[in-house]
C-alpha cells in the first residue's frame, strides 16, 4: 500500500515539475524537450508525444534486453500512459498562468527540475515499475557498458537530445532545449542523491491513520473511567 501511494506521489510530482519547465520555456529535461518538438510537428499534446516515444522505447528495451516480458511491459506502459496524461492535466490547469521575466522563468524552471529530481528519488526507491526511458538507462548500464552509469546516461539522454535538435534544425526552430536542459543534464543526479537522504519513505512500515488510533484510545479511556 505504501509503495503505491509513494508511486502516485512521484508521478504527480514528476509531471508537475516537467509541466513547470514547459511553462517556463527555458528548456526541459531531454525526453520532455524531444516530446515538445514532436508535439509541435504532429500537433499532439506533450503528454501524447511522450506516450508515443515511450511505446517505441519500450520495444527498443525488449530488443536490447533480448527478452520479452509481457507482464513487465504492460505495467511499464501503464506507467507511461499515466505519466503522459498527468503532464497534460497539469499543463491544462496551468494554461492561464503567465510566467514573465527571465528571472522568474529561470526560478520556475530550476524549481521544476528540483521537483523532477525529488520524484525520481522516490520512484527509483519504490521500484515497482520503470518508465521505458529509465529502463533504457538500466539496460545500457548493466548489459552493455559494464556498470558505467555515466556513459549509459549520456547515451540514453543523447537520444532525445538528438531527436529534438534534429527536428529543430530541419524546421529552423529549436523548442524545449535551452539552459534548463543543460541544468537538468548536469545537476539532476546530484539532486536525486540529496533527496535520497532527505525524503524518508519507510516502505517497510504499515501506514496507519492517527485519527483512528486517537479515536480508539479515547474509547478505551472512556471504558476504563
Amino acid at each position: 500500500m505504501a509503495k503505491l501511494v509513494w508511486l502516485s506521489v512521484s508521478v504527480l510530482l514528476n509531471a508537475f515539475g516537467n509541466a513547470l519547465t514547459v511553462k517556463a520555456a527555458l528548456g526541459s529535461a531531454p525526453w520532455t524537450a524531444a516530446g515538445l518538438n514532436l508535439s509541435d510537428v504532429f500537433g499532439v499534446t506533450v503528454g501524447n508525444a511522450l506516450i508515443i516515444m515511450g511505446f517505441f522505447v519500450l520495444l527498443a528495451d525488449d530488443f536490447l534486453r533480448r527478452r520479452w516480458n509481457k507482464i513487465k511491459d504492460v505495467y511499464n506502459f501503464l506507467y507511461v500512459l499515466s505519466f503522459g496524461y498527468v503532464i497534460d492535466g497539469w499543463l491544462f490547469l496551468m494554461r492561464h498562468i503567465g510566467i514573465n521575466g527571465f528571472v522568474l522563468r529561470l526560478a520556475v524552471c530550476v524549481f521544476g527540475v528540483i521537483c523532477i529530481a525529488a520524484a525520481l528519488s522516490i520512484y527509483l526507491r519504490v521500484n515497482l515499475v520503470l518508465h521505458p526511458f529509465d529502463d533504457l538507462l538500466k539496460i545500457l548500464r548493466e548489459k552493455y557498458l559494464r556498470g558505467n552509469v555515466v556513459v549509459a546516461q549520456r547515451i540514453s539522454l543523447g537520444i532525445p537530445l538528438t531527436i529534438g535538435l534534429a527536428i529543430g534544425l530541419i524546421r529552423h526552430q529549436i523548442i524545449g532545449i535551452n539552459i534548463g536542459t543543460v541544468f537538468s543534464f548536469l545537476c539532476m543526479g546530484y539532486f536525486i542523491v540529496l533527496f535520497d537522504k532527505v525524503i524518508h519513505l519507510h516502505l517497510d512500515k504499515k501506514w496507519t491513520f492517527n485519527f483512528l488510533h486517537q479515536h480508539r484510545n479515547r474509547a478505551e479511556s472512556a471504558r476504563h473511567s
